[in-house]
């Protein structure tokens, strides 16, 4: 059985979560951030994954301001396997960090220094994608 590549998997899932078939986001609802280290954004994305991915787990980071934020992998073709293997197999398990893009009254981005949600996962899917068409 051949299996996908878990970022294209995940990418496709919200993608087609968070817009509609022309590109533009569609709304959606998040719960009141608890403090400042609360995370409603990654609960929502880990959801999504939990449910929408068929033979992949999504698990979420333990607490606070552990990266990576979430894993998905396929436990089955990660057992017995090397680091080595691992490290470079996006079939069996990937890490993604989730950064949020927020923007001030003024339109500006909150914080410029990081990558946002949509940067962060596209860089990791164009660097998969390219991995896999040069295979």
């Amino acid at each position: 059985m051949l299996n996908t590549d878990l970022v294209t998997e995940a990418f496709l899932l919200l993608h087609d979560t968070f817009f509609d078939n022309s590109g533009r986001p569609k709304s959606f609802h998040l719960r009141d951030k608890r403090n400042t280290q609360d995370d409603p954004l990654d609960e929502y994305i880990v959801n999504i994954l939990v449910n929408g991915l068929k033979d992949a787990v999504c698990q979420k980071s333990s607490g606070p301001l552990i990266s990576p934020d979430l894993t998905i992998y396929r436990p089955n073709l990660c057992e017995s396997v090397s680091q080595e293997i691992l490290k470079v197999d996006t079939a069996r398990i990937v890490a993604i960090e989730v950064k949020k893009l927020e923007r001030s009254a003024k339109g500006e981005v909150g914080r410029p220094t990081g990558m946002d949600y949509n940067t962060t996962l596209h860089a990791v899917l164009c660097a998969s994608m390219t991995r896999m068409i040069h295979l």
